[in-house]
C-alpha cells in the first residue's frame, strides 16, 4: 500500500466499496454496509443518508472520510453541528488508536480503518484513480433489475413519464394543501423567496418570506421610492447590515439611503432573522444572499405596485384554444419578468428552475382551484414540453444506472420522472418493489 495516499483516493474505495467481506469497526462491531451514501459536493459530510448495519442493527445517516482519525478534530468536525448525524467514521489509518469519533454533541462515533479491511483489487484500483480528483461518474453503481426486466426498452420512456406527472402532481398537492392557511400571492411569494437559497440557504430564505409576507410587505409600497426601498427593507429582515458588504452595486450614495430607509421603517420589523441564522460557507459571491436580494427586488417591487403577484403570472398562460402553446416562449416570458433591463438578474438556470418547481405547479392549482380545465391542459403541456434542467446528481446517477436504457431525449417531464424513480425507489434499494410496480 502507497505510503502516502489521497483523500479522493479514499473517496473511490468508499463508493466502490473495495473492502472486505467481513469488516468491523476499531471497537470490535460487525458492520455491514447496505448503501454507502450519496456523494455529498456540498459542505458536511463526505457522504450522506447511508445505510449500515452495526452487528444486524439498521442505521441510516452519514459518512465522514479521512486520512487519519485526528483528522476529525482538524477539520473542526468536533464543533460542526453538521456532522452530528455521522454514523461511521471511515479513515485509512488510525494512528491514535482511538476507539471512537466524538461528534459536536457528544455522540461516539464508530470508526471503520481501512488499510485493515480493503479487498484484493487496491493495486488495480490506485494505478486506475489514485492521482485522479473524485468524480462522479466513477460512483458505484448495481445492475438496474428494471432495465434488465424490461422486454420493450421503449416501455422506459412511459415509465418515466408516468413518474414526472406523478412528481408533479404531488408538488400541486403540496402547495394546495399550502392554501388553507395561505393564498396564492404569499405561496408564488414564499416559493419565488426559497428558492433564491439554493441548498445553502433555502430555510432562512423561506423564513424570510414568513416574517416578512407579501400582504405585509404591500403595507410599505407607498412609501417606498423604488426597488431599492424593497432591497433595504429585505436586508433589515434578514438581520443584514449593507457596510458589511462590498458588492459592485454598492455606493456611497446607497449606503446612505439604506441608513436612512432603515431608521425610517425600523420600528414597523420588529422581529427579524439574524445573520448567523445564514450559511456563508463556500457561498460563491453570485449567491450570496445579498446579492440574491438585490437581483429578486425590482421584480418583487413592480408585484407590489400591482398589488397582485398570482395575476401576472398566470397571463402568461392566457392562450386560447386555437393557439399553438409555444413552452419555451412562456418559460422565456417569465425570465423577463424576473430581469429588469441592466439590473442584473438572478440567472438563466434558476429562473428555469423557478419556473419549473414553483411557478408551473402553483398555477395549476389556481386552474384546479377556480376549475379553468384549459388553463389546466395548457400548463401541463408547458410541463411537457419543456427541455430538462441542468442536470444534478440525481440525474446523473440515474443515467449511470440505466446504463444505455435511455436511448431518447429527456424533457423536463421525463427528467422530474428521473428524481421521482430515484427517490421512490433507488435511494431507499426497493429494486423489487421498483420492477413490481413500474415493469
Amino acid at each position: 500500500m502507497k505510503k502516502y495516499i489521497a483523500e479522493n483516493f479514499l473517496y473511490h474505495i468508499w463508493d466502490e466499496q473495495h473492502l472486505k467481506d467481513n469488516i468491523r469497526t476499531v471497537s470490535g462491531n460487525k458492520i455491514e454496509i447496505l448503501f454507502q451514501g450519496k456523494w455529498n459536493t456540498d459542505a458536511g459530510p463526505d457522504f450522506v443518508n447511508g445505510i449500515i448495519l452495526f452487528d444486524g442493527k439498521k442505521v441510516q445517516g452519514d459518512v465522514e472520510i479521512h486520512k487519519y482519525e485526528y483528522d476529525w478534530k482538524a477539520h473542526n468536525h468536533h464543533e460542526d453541528k453538521n456532522y452530528n448525524n455521522v454514523i461511521l467514521h471511515v479513515v485509512f489509518t488510525n494512528s491514535q488508536n482511538a476507539e471512537f469519533t466524538i461528534s459536536e454533541n457528544g455522540n461516539k462515533v464508530p470508526i471503520l480503518e481501512l488499510q485493515l479491511n480493503l479487498d484484493e483489487q487496491i493495486d488495480k484500483l490506485w494505478k486506475r484513480y489514485g492521482q485522479k480528483p473524485f468524480d462522479i461518474s466513477q460512483q458505484k453503481t448495481i445492475e438496474c433489475l428494471l432495465i434488465r426486466d424490461l422486454q420493450d426498452l421503449n416501455k422506459l420512456k412511459s415509465i418515466l413519464l408516468n413518474l414526472g406527472k406523478e412528481r408533479f402532481l404531488k408538488k400541486c398537492k403540496r402547495f394546495s394543501a399550502e392554501l388553507y392557511n395561505s393564498d396564492f400571492n404569499q405561496i408564488l411569494y414564499e416559493g419565488i423567496i426559497e428558492a433564491l437559497g439554493y441548498g445553502k440557504n433555502k430555510m432562512p430564505f423561506f423564513k424570510l418570506a414568513k416574517l416578512l409576507p407579501f400582504q405585509e410587505l404591500k403595507t410599505f409600497i407607498n412609501d417606498c421610492v423604488d426597488y431599492q426601498d424593497i432591497f433595504f427593507i429585505f436586508m433589515y429582515k434578514c438581520g443584514f447590515d449593507l457596510h458589511d458588504y462590498s458588492f459592485s452595486f454598492i455606493d456611497e450614495e446607497l449606503l446612505e439611503r439604506f441608513d436612512t430607509v432603515c431608521s425610517q421603517f425600523a420600528t414597523r420589523m420588529k422581529e427579524t432573522l439574524q445573520k448567523d441564522d445564514w450559511n456563508f460557507f463556500r457561498c460563491r459571491p453570485q449567491n450570496h444572499p445579498v446579492n440574491r436580494l438585490w437581483q429578486i427586488s425590482p421584480f418583487i417591487y413592480s408585484a407590489l405596485k400591482q398589488g397582485n403577484l398570482i395575476n401576472s403570472i398566470i397571463a402568461l398562460f392566457s392562450y386560447g384554444n386555437s393557439q399553438k402553446i409555444d413552452a419555451k416562449k412562456i418559460e422565456k416570458e417569465f425570465s423577463n419578468l424576473l430581469s429588469k433591463g441592466d439590473h442584473p438578474s438572478i440567472g438563466s438556470s434558476r429562473c428555469r428552475d423557478i419556473f419549473s418547481n414553483i411557478i408551473l405547479p402553483i398555477c395549476y392549482v389556481y386552474a384546479q382551484t377556480l376549475q379553468y380545465d384549459t388553463l389546466q391542459k395548457v400548463i401541463f403541456k408547458v410541463y411537457g414540453d419543456l427541455p430538462k434542467l441542468s442536470e444534478n446528481y440525481i440525474t446523473y446517477y440515474i443515467h449511470t444506472l440505466l446504463n444505455d436504457g435511455i436511448h431518447f431525449r429527456i424533457n423536463l417531464q421525463m427528467q422530474q420522472g428521473m428524481i421521482q424513480l430515484y427517490y421512490q425507489f433507488c435511494a431507499q434499494h426497493e429494486c423489487d418493489n421498483c420492477v413490481a410496480n413500474l415493469k
